[in-house]
């Protein structure tokens, strides 16, 4: 027995009704005001871009463009908190068919910078889309046990793909693969 490890990386948004049982109210109004600030700060400034949430943190103690550090600290425990339900539930469902599963790292999306340009047709929802905090990527290292006979083939990683999909596309409203790598 020989054992493989794969890379992979992997997008997954959680259900909303899933994590509506946690919140007072809907993620995608998180999404829609921070949309809604960010073309309106864009609008003023003529930036030609949309900034990433960690920006609004600087714009809270301006007079001009007032952003809520309240609605900020509700992005961050949003996004903590689906950090958290994703990870519990990929262990959960990878765990039986994997001999370990490793996290690498857990990043909400929301907090990158938007690739969401001014002046296009569905600006708005697109960033209200980004900047809902219902989607993480994750990098996790996956091990399985194999017999020795197929020791020098490399069917390891499209397995893997193809069994997590299989696994985790249930769980999830939405499951990309992005990724992948046999170590």
């Amino acid at each position: 027995m020989r054992f493989d490890k794969v890379l992979v990386i992997i997008d997954v948004q959680l259900k909303a009704d899933e994590l509506q049982q946690y919140l007072p109210c809907s993620a995608n109004i998180i999404g829609q005001t921070l949309a809604q600030i960010a073309i309106e700060y864009e609008q003023e400034n003529k930036t030609a871009y949309y900034p990433a949430i960690d920006f609004f943190k600087t714009l809270a103690n301006d007079d001009v463009t007032r952003v809520d550090p309240d609605l900020i600290a509700s992005a961050e425990q949003v996004a903590w908190l689906v950090s958290k339900l994703a990870r519990q539930t990929i262990q959960a469902k990878l765990r039986p068919i994997f001999s370990s599963v490793q996290f690498q790292s857990v990043q909400t999306l929301a907090f990158s910078m938007p690739r969401v340009r001014p002046n296009k047709a569905d600006t708005f929802e697109q960033l209200a889309k980004h900047y809902t905090p219902d989607r993480v990527k994750i990098e996790l290292v996956l091990t399985m046990m194999r017999r020795d006979s197929e020791a020098e083939d490399d069917r390891a990683e499209p397995y893997a793909r193809k069994m997590m999909f299989r696994w985790l596309e249930s769980a999830f409203e939405n499951v990309e693969i992005t990724g992948s790598k046999a170590l």
